[in-house]
């Protein structure tokens, strides 16, 4: 019983956490840190970006979202933390281009996502 309240106490906290998330304002985070990332002109101004977009991903993991959105968001947000890891191991192995190379396939993702989000009446109309 000791070992399961402070559980409880985690699990209550994590998803009143979750429920007061703002994917609006994450995603905007996100765009900014893409952007500074995007502009980096070494290995140094790349990391931080970096690590803060991985930061705000996985916080955007814990969000509660619609049950009929919930598969993809948790879908997107994984390819989002494998391709940034590879950022990462870029980064940390000074192979810059090939870092701005993966980079680009979180701007990719990010118009994948969205699309399959929100998606256009032609899209539903035709498939």
């Amino acid at each position: 019983m000791k070992k399961l309240i402070p559980f409880i106490a985690l699990l209550v906290t994590a998803n009143v956490y979750a429920a007061g998330f703002d994917l609006k304002a994450t995603m905007k985070e996100m765009k900014v840190e893409f952007n500074q990332a995007a502009k980096a002109q070494n290995i140094d101004e790349m990391k931080k970006p970096v690590t803060n977009m991985t930061e705000l991903i996985n916080k955007a993991k814990l969000g509660v979202y619609p049950p009929e959105k919930q598969s993809l968001y948790l879908e997107g947000f994984n390819k989002l933390t494998v391709t940034l890891a590879s950022v990462e191991t870029h980064l940390e192995a000074g192979e810059f281009d090939q870092a701005k190379e993966e980079l680009r396939k979180v701007d990719d993702l990010r118009i994948e996502y969205h699309d399959k989000r929100n998606p256009s009446i032609w899209s539903k109309l035709f498939g």
